[in-house]
């Protein structure tokens, strides 16, 4: 079901999203193990997920007419790296499952079929972005009978991607309109991760924290302590040292690792390191 991506980027190369920088909290303040630890792999999946329902609202492609083929949660967890069958993320992804629950997705029958950008009329200066939905369409018209030959499923249920078109907040418009604090995924960059056999959810999961922090500063490089970023994330220390270590084999991410400073005979300490965002 890669072809729905695929679409999107042969549609438009410049196609992204954007998730809000706190989605890395959020994410792993609520998805724990038993013990109350955070479980970084579906904390990954998560995020991936996100970026997934994302793309496919946005662009209106949950439904590829020119494949004629629609893609329900057990193919993006195949394109995520899980088997279709896996149930251990169906708590994260299900109707009214942890992200249903946290407010960043609900579960809906009403997905896109089309998108229209009204330039004449703009929130926070950016063109509205109108969606038509599946009953939106009159059942007599040629187009709602296409959708409904492909949709095989009755039940057919996708994600609405809260987090990017009313928001999680009171008063917010969604990361389509309210872009500060947020952080940009192109298209061109998931597919590297979805492509790359080398790549994993983690992966993506810290290149998309490190881009959020580093893109737009000076050389796009932030200093940071490695306790404030593995307590973000929710990952131990070893992990992410050897996510960020296949980063930057990829050129993806640079750091200045720093030595440790020593004051006298019995004191030392670590200087953070300097993280610079280099890009896919």
């Amino acid at each position: 079901m890669i072809n729905h991506f695929e679409g999107i980027k042969n549609q438009d190369s410049k196609s992204s999203i954007r998730l809000p920088n706190n989605i890395f909290r959020v994410l792993s303040k609520n998805i724990k193990n038993k013990n109350g630890s955070t479980n970084i792999q579906q904390v990954a999946f998560a995020y991936s997920y996100l970026i997934s329902v994302g793309f496919l609202y946005k662009y209106a492609y949950y439904v590829d007419i020119d494949k004629g083929s629609y893609i329900q949660n057990s193919d993006i967890k195949e394109l995520l790296g899980y088997s279709r069958g896996t149930k251990t993320i169906d708590r994260v992804i299900k109707k009214n499952g942890i992200l249903d629950e946290i407010g960043l997705t609900t579960t809906t029958k009403e997905y896109p079929v089309r998108f229209i950008i009204d330039t004449e009329e703009q929130i926070n200066k950016i063109p509205l972005r109108e969606f038509v939905l599946i009953g939106d369409l009159n059942p007599d018209d040629v187009n709602y009978n296409v959708f409904k030959s492909i949709v095989k499923n009755r039940n057919y249920e996708i994600k609405e991607p809260l987090f990017l078109t009313t928001g999680c907040e009171k008063n917010d418009y969604g990361t389509l309109y309210s872009i500060e604090r947020t952080h940009k995924i192109t298209i061109n960059e998931f597919m590297t991760f979805l492509i790359d056999d080398n790549l994993e959810n983690i992966d993506l999961l810290i290149y998309g924290f490190l881009k959020s922090r580093c893109k737009g500063r000076i050389g796009n490089m932030i200093s940071m302590p490695i306790y404030k970023i593995v307590s973000e994330i929710g990952i131990d220390k070893s992990s992410f040292y050897d996510h960020l270590s296949i980063l930057k084999k990829k050129n993806y991410i640079k750091v200045n690792h720093k030595e440790w400073k020593r004051k006298g005979e019995h004191y030392k300490k670590m200087e953070a390191n300097e993280y610079i965002w280099i890009g896919v």
